[in-house]
């Protein structure tokens, strides 16, 4: 039998508790590598964000994975970021990710321990890769790539009708793209690991050469298999954390295109929304059929007794975990086209897609209006991602292809 790899994984945000797309893709990993019999270890940033006291971990988390903590401060600065506007060239977005203290604790670590692979997670955690590469040469380092950033702004920047937000966001694109760039086509990886088929094409496009395995975002579904309990019906509802810009676009736009044409349809109908950092905006919202919820403890808890699933987005890239969430709860979705990037869902069998705040509508009443249609949609749905997105056999297949890469390697 094969020995167990030691595998360190850098993290931009502390990947505990998972409640968004991001800490939901890389806790499922963690997970997934210690359920197959590795030795994990987590380095991550410990942001105001997305902050975690290391001592409320739970003592059963503590045995997947040693977590060291290092707090950086990645708030937007005003002044900092103005100043990189208008005096710099580089990305503002890059250098908030950029720690000495994150620096001197790589060092401590790879000085103490030794590593099979070194697995950076995010485009925000390459900083570092000098380092790594100095002090562990014979570890497998790679990429994880959760999106190829500079398309989120640069989507978010075609959809923006302020000119000044828009020179803003086009300029951050083009400067996240130039990092992005230049990275990628300097080869720096022993392997890449793309969450979609699209994204690797991208990768490729600019410039990938380093041999890349394609690894989407996966579920445990002993954690999320069916419920026996009672459904509110109909009803709507929409999750995912709500500091990320794409998200709050998204639901600013289905609550002014789409949501007073339900509304109008169905008088009785409620719309429920839950998510970390609920912004004035949505929690304040005066309409007595919208349930603004904000964080809530269990994603399972607030999905399963909810009728059928929105994902409105509009700009982003990688792929919609919470998206992946709705179908293994077995739940009918509708959500735009973007949303379903590298899924390979069949619009009217696994979920419905629309991209028109009129289709959107349609699609919805659709559902509603036929429940065994609803019901027959979101069971094809959970049947279509169990059979490809198990976590087992999305990360059995990249441990696979990482031990193959170490043989290469250590010849």
């Amino acid at each position: 039998m094969a020995e167990p790899l030691r595998i360190l994984l850098l993290c931009s945000k502390f990947p505990y508790p998972p409640k968004d797309g991001g800490t939901m893709a890389m806790m499922s990993m963690i997970r997934g590598f210690a359920d197959a019999g590795h030795h994990v270890t987590v380095l991550t940033m410990n942001t105001p964000k997305h902050y975690v006291q290391l001592g409320s971990l739970p003592s059963a988390l503590r045995e997947v994975a040693t977590f060291i903590a290092v707090d950086v401060d990645t708030s937007v600065n005003f002044v900092d970021a103005l100043a990189n506007l208008l005096f710099s060239k580089e990305s503002y977005h890059i250098q908030r990710f950029t720690s000495q203290a994150f620096f001197r604790e790589i060092q401590d670590l790879l000085d103490r321990q030794t590593f099979d692979v070194i697995q950076l997670e995010t485009l925000f955690m390459v900083p570092y890769l000098d380092m790594i590469r100095k002090l562990a040469p014979n570890a497998l380092v790679t990429y994880r790539a959760h999106n190829v950033e500079h398309e989120i702004w640069a989507r978010r920047a075609a959809n923006e009708l302020n000119p000044i937000k828009k020179a803003v966001l086009e300029t951050t694109a083009l400067r996240i793209e130039a990092y992005e760039q230049a990275t990628i086509s300097s080869n720096p990886f022993d392997v890449v690991v793309p969450i979609t088929g699209k994204d690797a094409a991208t990768l490729k496009k600019m410039g990938n050469k380093s041999p890349e395995y394609v690894c989407p975002a996966a579920m445990r579904f002993e954690e999320a298999e069916q419920w026996k309990g009672q459904v509110e019906w109909p009803s709507l509802f929409y999750l995912g954390a709500l500091d990320w810009e794409p998200n709050k676009e998204g639901l600013r736009w289905f609550l002014k295109l789409v949501w007073p044409k339900m509304r109008k349809k169905y008088p009785a109908l409620t719309f429920y929304i839950a998510g970390r950092n609920m912004p004035a905006e949505f929690s304040s919202h005066r309409d007595q059929n919208i349930q603004v919820l904000g964080e809530v403890e269990s994603a399972s808890d607030f999905i399963r007794p909810r009728g059928v699933m929105i994902v409105p987005i509009l700009s982003g890239s990688g792929m919609r975990v919470k998206l992946l969430e709705g179908m293994a709860h077995r739940k009918a979705i509708v959500a735009t086209t973007i949303a379903a990037e590298g899924m390979g869902v069949k619009s009217g069998e696994h979920l419905y897609l629309a991209d028109e705040p009129q289709a959107f509508a349609d699609a919805i009443s659709t559902l509603i209006d036929n429940r065994a249609l609803c019901e027959l949609i979101a069971d094809q749905g959970y049947h279509f991602v169990k059979s490809r997105f198990s976590n087992d056999k999305i990360v059995g297949g990249l441990l696979d292809f990482y031990r193959g890469k170490l043989s290469t390697k250590s010849k």
